[in-house]
């Protein structure tokens, strides 16, 4: 404990004197990586697509909308990570910052390094583990939400701000203590992220890459996996493919989806699906309906849930799902739509402890609580054209048997 008080001084100030370590001093493998994701708050995310080998990209953008990222570390050696920096660099005229979350794995926030320098276009993220380090393969050290100021037609990027490789000092790194020095194990170079602005699917992007929230409802939703396949990264080098051998789960559907709005957040709660395969509820939400490029992921002890930090004025578009142990998702609820901060908007008032269990939306209360009028049927659409069919056979016999 004593070493690790004296070097503390020097693992907060992350941009003290340069790194140079002889390699035969220490056995440090320079194998972490870090890199920006969708936030995701589930077992199973996906990546942005990839636009070329150095840089993703984003679906689509438009003003008002909120891009909600995580910065992930990945240290595939389980080395002990005592330090990260992880700096971004930003165009103020297009994005404002909104927050930045880091990660319970790094308590120790850097001085300064938890803000957005607006001015020069930073965000500036820093924070260190002393107490052990962190051995995890993956964390999330840190979420970052911007919102969009205006759309453009320009090249617009999120870069790493000043990374550095072993040896080389900056102001993105990912630090260990080894034989009593501080050495930056980073791999490689971050990957930029760059901002595409419009409804269409990006250009550019690698073949075989998909956008998050770009399939409509019905098709396997953003951050699940397919039947037959499994999530990136994750297959062993010669291993076979594991295959999803439960159809009847992907016959589910959530049901009595219903939205609230006040200010910049939206409360939605569901009916519970009584089956012993469900083990938590994704809820997609997005500005067209169908692309759905954001998630929200609920255990089974809620049926509830509260989105928050979303642009007033804008129509967001929702639906639930439930998945089951291997990450399946079931079908899509029925959509429903809301426009963020109008209460006039909401499908139907509801007490918010309808929500139950460990629900955020539990305690308080919101509107009358009467007249609960469902947000949408549930029914999926061949269904729904089926009772119409059916409607309009036995509107026809009737209307003929009253003029006979």
């Amino acid at each position: 404990m004593k070493r690790h008080l004296k070097l503390l001084p020097a693992l907060i100030a992350i941009a003290g004197a340069p790194l140079i370590v002889p390699q035969s001093v220490i056995s440090a493998t320079p194998d972490a990586e870090i890199k920006m994701r969708p936030h995701c708050e589930s077992s199973i995310c996906l990546d942005y697509s990839l636009y070329d080998s150095e840089t993703f990209i984003t679906y689509g953008l438009s003003e008002g909308e909120v891009l909600d990222l995580d910065i992930v570390l990945k240290n595939p050696s389980g080395q002990s990570i005592q330090s990260v920096q992880s700096w971004l660099e930003y165009d103020p005229k297009i994005l404002e910052g909104i927050d930045i979350r880091l990660s319970d794995e790094f308590p120790l926030i850097a001085p300064g390094e938890q803000a957005f320098a607006e001015s020069s276009g930073r965000v500036k993220i820093g924070a260190s583990n002393v107490s052990g380090g962190v051995t995890a393969v993956e964390v999330i050290f840190a979420r970052v939400q911007f919102k969009v100021k205006k759309d453009t037609e320009e090249i617009v990027k999120i870069k790493f701000h000043e990374f550095s490789l072993l040896g080389q000092e900056g102001r993105t790194k990912v630090l260990i203590v080894e034989e009593g020095r501080v050495v930056n194990v980073l791999k490689t170079r971050p990957n930029d992220l760059r901002l595409y602005f419009g409804e269409d699917p990006p250009p550019g992007t690698i073949p075989g890459t998909v956008p998050p929230g770009t399939q409509p409802p019905g098709t396997i939703p953003p951050g699940t996996v397919p039947p037959g396949t499994t999530p990136p990264g994750t297959q062993p080098p010669g291993g076979q493919t594991p295959v999803i051998t439960d159809p009847g789960f992907a016959l589910l559907q959530p049901q009595g989806l219903r939205i609230m709005t006040e200010e910049d957040k939206v409360y939605l709660i569901w009916s519970k699906l009584d089956d012993p395969r469900v083990i938590g509820y994704n809820i997609y939400y997005g500005t067209v309906p169908g692309h759905y490029i954001q998630r929200r992921t609920v255990s089974t002890a809620t049926t509830g849930v509260t989105v928050g930090n979303l642009p007033i004025g804008k129509r967001y578009f929702f639906a639930v799902t439930a998945f089951n142990a291997s990450g399946q998702d079931s079908e899509y609820s029925f959509e429903a739509a809301v426009t963020i901060g109008d209460p006039t908007s909401s499908t139907a008032p509801f007490t918010l402890a309808d929500g139950g269990g460990d629900s955020p939306l539990g305690g308080s209360v919101i509107g009358s609580g009467t007249d609960h009028v469902p947000g949408g049927t549930g029914l999926p659409l061949r269904a729904l054209f089926a009772v119409i069919a059916i409607s309009a056979v036995i509107a026809f016999f009737i209307r003929r048997r009253i003029h006979e």
